[in-house]
């Protein structure tokens, strides 16, 4: 049996185990965010100014990123962390700048390489008028089911990416093409793989592209409207940068066969 002197050694005991427990609980929850801005930004590219909050549940008021040897705002970024975040590296992060978003599940190693899990983002479509050699317009958005990067080369790639309310310039004036999109993979030779198609509007759209690594790639399939669409759009001479015309099916839409190099 217990005695008296025994139960109170055991809730002394007691005692000074909770009291290191909040003590730790404290000391933790209480980490700068300064330390979550470490674990993010260490050998990925990713720059934060404005650093407030704690490591678990910080903000950035200022991030960028550095892409092809450019700098990319970022805007305003958030991250969460959970205990097991400090080894693993993975972060639920969320990032804000006008029109532009991202939210997704970010691990990254000290070696440069970033993974990227079950995200979703949104970018204006003049992002990649690099890669493209008429001036665009409209709005990308992007479900990546996983994505992973060792610095500038990709590893992995699977998702999918619609470009809405598109709209390409023809030399005279903007013209309005609707909605489309493409189911992404990486090819294997850290370039990507892309189906490329039309959600609505007047052009049909049947293209498989191509994106060499570090640059470079091909374009090729099919595109078809009406001829009218063409012509009211003063389309020819952009047509004639990238496809020639092939056919006339029976409803009356001009088939064109497209085979260009990026």
């Amino acid at each position: 049996m217990s005695t008296f002197p025994d139960l109170l050694k055991a809730q002394k005991k007691l005692w000074i185990g909770l009291g290191v427990l909040f003590f730790l609980l404290f000391v933790l929850s209480n980490i700068p965010a300064t330390w979550g801005a470490w674990v993010l930004t260490r050998g990925t590219g990713l720059a934060m100014s404005g650093v407030t909050g704690s490591v678990w549940n910080g903000k950035a008021s200022l991030a960028s990123i550095q892409l092809n040897g450019q700098e990319q705002s970022l805007g305003q970024l958030g991250w969460k962390l959970s205990p097991l975040s400090l080894i693993t590296r993975c972060a639920d992060v969320t990032t804000k700048l006008a029109i532009q978003q991202f939210d997704g599940e970010v691990c990254a190693s000290s070696n440069g390489e970033v993974q990227v899990h079950d995200a979703n983002f949104s970018v204006p479509s003049s992002l990649l008028q690099a890669k493209i050699p008429v001036p665009i317009q409209g709005q990308i958005s992007a479900h990546v089911d996983e994505l992973q990067l060792r610095g500038n080369t990709l590893l992995k790639l699977k998702g999918n990416v619609t470009w809405n309310n598109a709209r390409v310039n023809t030399g005279s004036n903007w013209l309005d093409i609707g909605s489309f999109a493409a189911e992404l993979n990486d090819n294997g030779n850290n370039g990507i793989s892309a189906k490329f198609f039309n959600l609505s509007g007047p052009v049909d759209v049947n293209l498989q592209m191509e994106l060499a690594a570090p640059s470079g790639g091909r374009v090729s399939g099919e595109l078809a409207a009406p001829q009218t669409f063409f012509d009211s759009a003063n389309a020819r001479d952009v047509l004639s940068m990238f496809a020639q015309q092939d056919r006339v099916d029976e409803q009356g839409k001009s088939h064109y066969r497209v085979d260009m190099n990026l």
